[in-house]
């Protein structure tokens, strides 16, 4: 069956994407209304962000599962390395030192880090045989 919308979307999870949708439409009606009726400084900023993070999380999706599993420690050894940057030379922002200023932004490598934590979990458990996943030991390591 032809369809005008194209494969990759019709693909998507709707119902969690509907469900998530909804959770960020109230998230803007509340930033709205905290704004006084007004879409600028919150609401609108908070939609646009969401737009632009669905459509990146899109578009990595279509990356195969290889390519995580490959990137996965070189990307945790360079944040690794950022938080000790930070620790020498960050910029303290808020009375603590967790900022990095490259000169056109400035990042926070702890933020960094909870991804590449998700992907180093991952491909533990991916490597995990399968009988072992259940048993408490094998959280000694992520610990």
């Amino acid at each position: 069956m032809n369809s005008i919308i194209p494969a990759p979307i019709l693909g998507l999870p709707w119902r969690i994407m509907f469900v998530l949708i909804a959770l960020v439409c109230c998230g803007a009606t509340v930033l709205y209304s905290v704004a006084g009726g007004s879409f600028s400084p919150y609401a609108g900023k908070h939609l646009i962000q969401f737009a632009l993070y669905l459509v990146m999380a899109i578009i990595m999706s279509r990356f195969p599962l290889e390519f995580w599993k490959q990137i996965t420690f070189p990307a945790y050894g360079i944040v690794l390395i950022l938080l000790i940057f930070v620790e020498v030379t960050g910029q303290i922002g808020g009375n603590s030192q967790r900022w990095i200023n490259l000169g056109f932004m400035t990042i926070q490598p702890s933020e960094l880090m909870k991804p590449v934590l998700v992907l180093a979990t991952a491909w533990f458990f991916d490597r995990l045989p399968a009988n072992r996943i259940n048993s408490f030991d094998v959280f000694l390591p992520m610990a």
